[in-house]
């Protein structure tokens, strides 16, 4: 996990999240909870910002038993991890 994915993915999570710039995330913020108001539309609209951001296709299955939507640390590796396997 790149600093640089770990960023591109807290500023996705605070713009569909509607945090402001006073409401920091780092790699060990919550995806979901933890501050992070997301409601199902909002968690899609998380995984399809997160697509075209990375360039890659998601599956809730995948992201499930990989763990990777406990925290942005690890949905960033996640992320790192399928591009580089694509």
């Amino acid at each position: 996990m790149t600093s640089s994915s770990v960023d591109r993915v807290a500023a996705i999570i605070a713009r569909v999240g509607g945090l402001g710039p006073e409401e920091k995330l780092d790699g060990q913020s919550l995806v979901i909870g933890g501050g992070v108001a997301l409601d199902s539309v909002g968690v899609l609209e998380m995984l399809v910002a997160l697509e075209q951001e990375f360039g890659v296709e998601l599956n809730a299955d995948e992201l499930l038993k990989a763990n990777a939507l406990g925290t942005i640390g690890s949905l960033a590796a996640f992320l790192d991890a399928k591009v580089a396997g694509s």
